[in-house]
């Protein structure tokens, strides 16, 4: 199965116990011939890695509830240079109104639209507001790095409070209200129902679509400063128009407060190291500060995430950063951590396409998850590194040694 970064994907989740009719998907995306242009992907039949590298929904998706991708590559890609540009310029209205038109007929929980390789959305189609909220906390749950209160942390977290923030993921749905989440949707969003649908579109007027608009509009509705103290309490605005003060009750027993565990303290952090390659800036990494949420942050440009006190960059490389972008060598460990064709590169595979210097060392173009396109460089003493300057391949070779 081979995947083409920036094709527009349709994507369905079905309510628990439904499933697509295939004449209906037929009818809607206009006949056979149009359907023959297009791929249609059960991520559940795939390697159990591929959803997670492609389109997370874990634990926004339940166990009983089936999903479909339809990934539409006649259109790929949408953009010249899909990890610089925000803006894609194609008119989605029509595959807009498809997807209303999919989402009418057929007893979805979700639909929604998106690039592939991507962050963020074009439209949502949802049937509760709650799950709204739940589509753009998926990212929080997921991040390794982020604790249960929305705290960056320095280090990742481990394991039990990863899992204690997972087992809180449903009860911080609770925590807002369906007025809540329509006023952090905003004015500059079109929100629609029509019957038991939800459709906000965040499409310009024209039908282009910018997606760093969407991750803005995405990191407002998951509100992680509205958080709780306590996991699941109801949100209570900091100045509520006809709130009633409480009344103490001199008859209730004391509150006891809950032990606090005292706070592990983070092991020290490893320097970024920057230097210039063409006039542009190219981010070292070590394997402690490399991993696949910090490639979806530099898919995403969002540098905040990335950089730390203890880099100690100069605030003119960090402004160039902010304003023009820059690349990154990392190191990896696997050559399965890296993707050809939508699926994790084979020993094989990369000893009959890879390209050999002069050095001996071995290079590839390939996909990495959650970022996009990269060079695969394997130093012939077995260390492997990925980068996101593509065309400087003899530089890097000399740059990581």
């Amino acid at each position: 199965m081979s995947l083409a970064i920036d094709s527009l994907v349709t994507d369905l989740m079905f309510q628990s116990g439904d499933a697509l009719d295939p004449e209906v998907l037929v009818e809607v995306l206009g006949g056979q011939d149009k359907l023959a242009e297009m791929q249609i992907i059960d991520p559940d039949m795939q390697d159990p890695q591929f959803e997670m590298q492609i389109s997370p929904s874990m634990p926004f998706r339940r166990r009983d509830e089936r999903r479909l991708m339809i990934v539409d590559d006649s259109v790929a890609p949408m953009r010249k240079k899909p990890q610089e540009e925000s803006i894609v310029p194609l008119d989605l209205r029509g595959y807009k109104e498809k997807l209303v038109e999919l989402c009418t007929k057929v007893p979805v929980r979700m639909g929604r639209l998106f690039a592939l390789g991507s962050w963020g959305d074009a439209v949502w189609i949802v049937r509760s507001y709650r799950d709204l909220r739940g589509l753009c906390l998926i990212s929080w749950a997921l991040d390794p790095t982020t604790d249960i209160e929305g705290r960056r942390r320095a280090a990742p977290l481990g394991q039990r409070e990863f899992e204690e923030k997972l087992l809180s993921y449903d009860k911080r749905l609770d925590e807002l209200g369906d007025e809540q989440i329509v006023e952090l949707l905003g004015d500059d969003v079109r929100v629609e129902e029509v019957g038991e649908l939800i459709i906000v579109d965040m499409l310009e007027e024209d039908g282009t679509w910018d997606t760093a608009k969407s991750l803005k509009i995405e990191s407002r509705i998951a509100a992680i400063d509205k958080f709780s103290s306590f996991v699941g309490a109801k949100h209570i605005p900091d100045s509520p128009k006809d709130a009633t003060p409480d009344v103490p009750d001199t008859h209730a027993e004391p509150v006891v407060e809950p032990e606090v565990e005292a706070e592990v303290e983070a092991a020290p952090i490893t320097p970024l190291r920057l230097t210039r390659l063409d006039d542009s800036i190219v981010v070292i990494f070590t394997a402690d500060r490399f991993g696949l949420d910090t490639a979806a942050s530099l898919g995403k440009k969002d540098w905040d995430s990335i950089l730390t006190k203890a880099d100690n960059i100069s605030g003119q490389d960090k402004d160039q950063l902010y304003r023009h972008g820059g690349d990154f060598v990392a190191p990896i460990e696997f050559l399965s951590e890296v993707f050809v064709e939508g699926k994790p590169l084979s020993k094989k595979q990369f000893e009959a396409g890879a390209t050999i210097s002069s050095s001996g060392a071995k290079t590839m173009e390939v996909h990495f998850p959650r970022f996009g396109p990269v060079v695969l460089i394997a130093q012939p003493g077995g260390a492997r590194f990925v980068s996101s300057k593509l065309d400087a391949t003899n530089s890097l070779l000399e740059l990581i040694g």
